[in-house]
């Protein structure tokens, strides 16, 4: 059995590409900064109401502008409250994670999530994943359990928080390849914000702080990071499949270790690189494998026998 991939012309995927390492630098910064108020002690929950409520502000004069009350209605509304669902606890699982693990570590085991986007491809978008694409996938979550290492005493549970994490985001990425032909990015953003601050609502009061001036300014830039990295990322998606552009995720790692460094003075161990490097070296196998298959056959040479 032999891997297939969508064409796609090169111009729109190098787009693609391009929007996508945006995304994840923008991410990046919600990263650091949800890390900064957990240092202030901050709950998860509180962070992930406060960037989703912020998210709300910002767009909800985007959405009045773009057509009033119709500028609301979505064509998919069960997936589009999915994707909501799942990018919040997404939020809440990492930053949970955060509390006990370095940035670096956390991004690296959440590195894991194009893995599950592949996997998750072949079974919603019906995409053909062929057998070197599953042993990439299976030497990349191998990466993640050398980074986790359970059943030693390295092993912290917190390291699971990012493999939820990944899952749902693996799910949300998926979710917008549903919707994104019929519902604009911007109704897009707008719903998952609307349905994070709305669960969190029910949540937040029992973590409730009260948020000193120095915490506005960090909640203001995780709702802005966030907006531009959404569109960012729904963008790259209407440009290139899914399972292509997932690799691009590691460019976090780039980000995670330079300011994880430089402002909490964390350094990933010998076991985070180690498995740092499986996941990635796994995941751009994954990648030169689906550009090889989209180059077309050599012509057959014609001789006389």
């Amino acid at each position: 059995m032999a891997d297939s991939a969508p064409i796609t012309k090169p111009e729109t995927t190098a787009r693609g590409v391009f929007l996508m390492l945006g995304a994840f630098l923008m991410y990046s910064g919600i990263d650091i900064l949800a890390k900064g108020l957990g240092e202030q002690g901050y709950h998860p929950v509180m962070i992930t109401w406060g960037r989703t409520a912020m998210q709300v502000l910002m767009l909800l004069p985007f959405m009045l502008r773009a057509g009033g009350l119709g500028a609301f209605v979505t064509r998919h509304p069960k997936t589009q409250f999915v994707r909501g669902f799942v990018m919040t606890f997404a939020g809440i699982f990492f930053v949970s994670g955060l509390a006990y693990l370095p940035l670096a570590t956390m991004t690296a085991i959440n590195f894991v999530s194009p893995f599950m986007i592949t996997m998750l491809s072949v079974w919603i978008l019906k995409e053909v994943v062929g057998p070197h694409r599953w042993i990439a996938i299976a030497i990349g979550f191998f990466g993640a359990l050398v980074i986790i290492r359970p059943g030693t005493d390295s092993f912290h549970p917190a390291g699971l928080f990012a493999i939820a994490a990944a899952a749902c985001w693996a799910i949300s990425v998926i979710a917008t390849r549903l919707v994104q032909d019929e519902d604009s990015g911007t109704l897009t953003m707008f719903y998952t914000a609307v349905i994070g601050v709305t669960l969190t609502s029910f949540m937040v009061p029992f973590f409730w702080m009260p948020l000193t001036l120095e915490a506005w300014f960090y909640v203001v830039g995780m709702g802005i990071f966030s907006i531009l990295g959404q569109a960012f990322m729904i963008g790259a998606l209407r440009h290139a499949s899914p399972s292509l552009l997932a690799p691009i995720g590691y460019s976090q790692l780039l980000w995670a270790t330079l300011f994880g460094f430089l402002l909490f003075g964390n350094l990933p161990n010998v076991w985070t690189w180690a498995g740092a490097g499986i996941i990635v070296l796994s995941g751009l196998y994954m990648w030169w494998r689906e550009q090889e298959l989209k180059k077309p056959p050599a012509p057959a040479l014609s001789h006389r026998e």
